[in-house]
């Protein structure tokens, strides 16, 4: 699956295409969150970006997809 031109491998546990999820905050408290989830076993990742001290999101996905594909 590509998300954001970014390529996601399946589900290494079940082989099941993950799904992914944005959401966006619009507080100075809270940050944003990009996730990716097999919608078959519930496995799951996810990062915060976009605050201060937060990567940004081409970054932030690029850095999930790091994280879920070497697993």
């Amino acid at each position: 699956m590509t998300f954001n031109d970014v390529e996601f491998k399946a589900c290494p546990r079940c082989g099941v295409e993950p799904k992914m999820e944005d959401v966006r905050e619009r507080s100075l408290t809270k940050p944003n969150v990009v996730s990716v989830k097999c919608p078959a076993c519930g496995m799951s990742n996810s990062i915060a970006w976009g605050s201060m001290d937060l990567p940004p999101f081409r970054q932030a996905v690029a850095m999930l997809a790091d994280s879920w594909n070497s697993r």
